[in-house]
């Protein structure tokens, strides 16, 4: 761990927060009794799917029917929209408490089905101010740490890739500032708690706030063009006592959103997570993925290719789930996996006011062991080294999703980057 990860987010939230705190004071002081401007959204989504994958488990066929990112989201704003929350309530403990199959996939004690997210998916508080084309802004709470790129859940494809803890960070008490330098360039930095939930209703660490740092620069060289790159330590992420693996985090995409045509989005991304004991390099991930989505009426189509390593460590009964926290100076294995898909979907006018899609997403998954002995090979738990996926859905949506999950304040808005993708409802009232 270099001096430059160490200090230079700290540095960054620090000179962020004092630039918000006298801007904000000084224009209380301006604003005196004019009238303060509100603004509120509320929305809700849902995706009931019926999933297949073959093989699961013994050279056999597991299907699954159940209820993905039910989400009950709040957006709103206050004082001139100087102050603004940022808040979603994540109902898959209820809804898929055992997890949805997605070969490949990893995290907080689940394997090869992704995990269901805490119930306060999010929460942030944040106050802004700004002069001509300069904006800072200061945001606290749980949620979402400047690294990477956003949740998938707001990305066109349902399933989450297999990167998912690769390329984000989430769910975490942090404390962000944000720093708009121009139309075309922002920087972020966080302190946070490194430890990951151990359940849906489990709450952060306290005791653990501001173990961990991240920072990410953005450049807009054109209105519809998006460049990011990011760096995060995080402090022993699968443990609640801070006594496992710290990771180090690197991350880089670039996202293309153009103005006209059928090409809705394109994104490319790259990351790196790097385990080290001491500050002494012991494993490393990678991922490479690219997707894009495209539109004509009521149709639209997405694609994703992604090749992501992870770490095979000891299941338990259930094939599904591993040992948390895990070993990861004794694991099993290390993989690589593969992935395509697609997607197909039409909108549908079923209730008033309600956006409406029926997809249908297929993916081809494909693993490779990568270090030798193999103690542990994906083949020897489902059967085979490709496992398929056939997936048909719908989902609902009411009112404006949030653009972006995971840029608050000054890093969000202002660009054509910054809009909802594969939801048939508007969204052009995303930033309170």
């Amino acid at each position: 761990m270099n001096v430059w990860t160490r200090r230079v987010p700290t540095l960054a939230l620090f000179i962020g927060t004092t630039l918000v705190t006298r801007r904000v004071a000084a224009q209380d002081h301006a604003v005196g009794s004019r009238t303060t401007s509100r603004r509120d959204s509320l929305s809700v989504m849902a995706t009931a799917l019926g999933t297949s994958v073959s093989p699961a488990v013994n050279s056999q066929a597991r299907s699954d029917l159940l209820v993905t990112q039910p989400m009950l989201a709040l957006r709103s704003s206050r004082a001139m929209g100087r102050l603004q929350l940022a808040a979603m309530l994540n109902a898959e403990r209820w809804t898929m408490p055992g997890g949805e199959p997605v070969a490949g996939i990893w995290g907080e004690g689940f394997i090869d089905r992704r995990h269901p997210h805490t119930v306060v998916h999010e929460f942030m508080l944040t106050t802004g101010a700004g002069r001509g084309r300069v904006r800072a802004s200061l945001s606290g709470g749980k949620g979402f740490v400047p690294f990477g790129t956003d949740d998938p859940m707001s990305r066109p494809l349902t399933k989450y890739p297999a990167n998912h803890h690769l390329s984000q960070v989430m769910e975490r008490v942090l404390v962000l500032t944000a720093l708009r330098l121009s139309p075309h360039a922002a920087i972020e930095a966080a302190l946070f708690n490194g430890d990951e939930p151990l359940s849906p209703t489990s709450a952060p660490q306290w005791n653990r706030f501001a173990d961990s740092r991240a920072m990410r620069v953005t450049i807009w060289p054109q209105h519809n063009l998006e460049l990011q790159s990011s760096v995060a330590t995080v402090r022993s992420p699968e443990f609640v006592r801070p006594d496992g693996l710290d990771h180090v985090k690197f991350s880089a995409s670039v996202r293309w959103t153009p103005a006209q045509g059928r090409l809705q989005y394109a994104m490319v991304e790259w990351a790196r997570t790097d385990e080290r004991a001491g500050g002494r390099h012991v494993l490393a991930y990678g991922t490479g993925l690219a997707e894009a989505s495209w539109s004509r009426a009521r149709w639209s189509v997405a694609a994703r290719a992604e090749q992501t390593t992870r770490p095979e460590d000891e299941r338990l009964l259930d094939p599904f789930r591993t040992t948390r926290p895990p070993n990861h100076l004794v694991i099993q294995g290390l993989t690589r996996w593969r992935i395509a898909s697609a997607r197909i979907g039409r909108d549908v006018a079923l209730l008033p006011g309600t956006g409406t899609t029926l997809f249908t997403e297929v993916s081809r998954a494909y693993s490779s062991p990568r270090l030798r002995p193999v103690l542990l090979d994906p083949r020897d738990i489902s059967g085979a080294d490709v496992a398929w996926h056939l997936t048909i859905g719908l989902r609902l949506s009411r009112g404006a999703m949030a653009a972006r999950s995971g840029r608050y304040g000054a890093a969000a808005g202002s660009t054509a980057t910054d809009r909802m993708l594969g939801m048939s409802h508007s969204t052009h009232d995303h930033e309170p």
